[in-house]
């Protein structure tokens, strides 16, 4: 449940952020590569959610897989319909099938948890994931402009104070600072050291290298980011199910 959970809010996160790419930009392949890395990880999510007897969840996962391929097969037409109304369709199945996955799991006491808890998360997954990969896409396309890679560079900062905010909300109202931040304590702070912390404290040092279009040590920065949220966010996905609060 907890790996099909953090690879559809990953998929969701990288496919959710990329109109702060923006087409111009990058091109239509890193659009592409992107929905690739998507379709593979939605394939992963929709075999644990079967394996683990979720067959409801699964084929949510199968909308999400299905409308990727659409989506992929229609990017050469970006002005029709069929390709914005297949690219609308595919954000609004992302966002569902990514909070009934993370209610299923966490099983909190209201939705509306749910809903925060996973957007919040989906939110840090794809900033961070998706600055990453934009990093590498310099490489390969001399002269592309900074700016995309500065928009999602502010994003690694918005969103984890974000998530900051949502992860101690939920602790406070939920009355759960005894068994996470004391019972659960060397779990509880490393994830908020990794996951939360982490980028906060790496946020300075991207950026300063992003201004100076130094995107090779950019990317290598942005590596560490991505393996503190990564360790943070699996932490923090089974702190959330213990306690069923969005920790």
């Amino acid at each position: 449940m907890l790996l099909a959970l953090f690879l559809i809010q990953l998929g969701a996160g990288l496919y959710l952020f990329l109109p702060l790419v923006g087409r111009r930009n990058a091109g239509v392949k890193f659009y592409r590569l992107v929905l690739i890395i998507d379709g593979v990880l939605v394939v992963v999510a929709v075999a644990a959610h079967l394996l683990a007897g979720q067959r409801r969840l699964a084929a949510f996962d199968g909308a999400a897989l299905v409308l990727t391929a659409l989506v992929y097969f229609v990017l050469r037409y970006p002005k029709r319909l069929i390709f914005r109304g297949a690219a609308l369709l595919l954000a609004l199945a992302f966002i569902a099938a990514s909070i009934l996955a993370y209610d299923a799991a966490v099983r909190p006491a209201h939705l509306a948890w749910s809903v925060i808890g996973s957007l919040s998360t989906i939110a840090l997954l794809g900033s961070v994931n998706l600055a990453m990969t934009l990093g590498h896409w310099y490489l390969v396309v001399r002269g592309m402009s900074i700016d995309p890679l500065k928009r999602l560079t502010i994003a690694t900062l918005v969103t984890p104070i974000a998530k900051l905010c949502v992860v101690f909300a939920a602790i406070l109202i939920g009355g759960a600072w005894h068994e996470v931040a004391i019972r659960q304590g060397i779990f509880f702070w490393m994830r908020a050291g990794w996951g939360l912390a982490g980028p906060l404290v790496l946020y300075p040092m991207v950026w300063g290298t992003v201004k100076i279009r130094s995107t090779m040590a950019a990317t290598g920065i942005l590596y560490v980011d991505v393996v503190a949220v990564v360790i943070g966010e699996v932490l923090g996905a089974w702190l959330s199910a213990l306690v069923h609060l969005p920790v």
